[in-house]
């Protein structure tokens, strides 16, 4: 497995854990208000929550490859117009986001849980694994093992956590929820972000047409 893949999986796991809203907010106002220790347990919690659904997309992902791997062009532009679609709903939709409460009594492992549950049941999360677990898969992708499938759910974990411990270490620091002004300009990065990563769709999509005919 080339390097370039496990990379992409690390930017995988830092997009979408900057880009799916709420769980964003809840660490850096979980961390604003009762402390680090405490926001990042939610942070944890959402970065498990995405690297287990990598994991799932990606098995499934290799399934169906192995046995229609000509759909590889299709997928990669479906993945293309829903992660535009998401880009658009973030630019179009950057809500207001202001301090709310938040519990700071509950334990590190009841926080962890919340963030995991908030996670798995985040529609944006699945429409984002969705479109990207199968089109993150490398030309060679028959030649992926269960270990390489771990490792890159691992990297889309600490690409996840990476972010998340950022801003819970930032939140900690400044003490204050975060504020509409902020979450908009968020809001925007993640938008073109998406959109870069769907044009990166669609290139692979020609790359992989120009493979097939010439």
């Amino acid at each position: 497995m080339d390097f370039y893949f496990f990379l992409k999986c690390f930017f995988v796991g830092v997009l979408a854990s900057s880009g799916c809203g709420p769980l964003f907010v809840l660490t850096f106002n979980r961390s604003a208000i009762c402390g680090f220790f405490k926001g990042w347990a939610t942070a944890l919690g959402s970065s498990l929550g995405d690297s287990f659904y990598f994991f799932l997309g990606l098995l499934g992902a290799l399934k169906i490859v192995s046995e229609f791997s000509g759909l590889m062009i299709l997928l990669d532009l479906f993945g293309g117009l829903i992660l535009i679609g998401l880009g658009v709903n973030a630019i179009k939709q950057m809500r207001q986001f202001v301090c709310v409460s938040v519990e700071c009594s509950d334990s590190f492992v009841c926080s962890l849980g919340k963030a995991i549950f908030l996670t798995l049941v985040n529609p944006l999360i699945i429409m984002f694994f969705m479109a990207i677990s199968m089109q993150i898969l490398p030309v060679n992708h028959k030649l992926i093992t269960s270990y390489e499938v771990f490792l890159s759910s691992l990297l889309v974990f600490a690409g996840s956590l990476f972010v998340l411990t950022s801003v819970s270490l930032f939140a900690s620091y400044i003490g204050s929820c975060i504020t509409t002004k902020k979450m908009r300009i968020i809001h925007l990065i993640t938008g073109i972000l998406f959109i870069f990563f769907a044009i990166y769709l669609f290139y692979d999509s020609a790359i992989r047409l120009y493979n097939l005919f010439f």
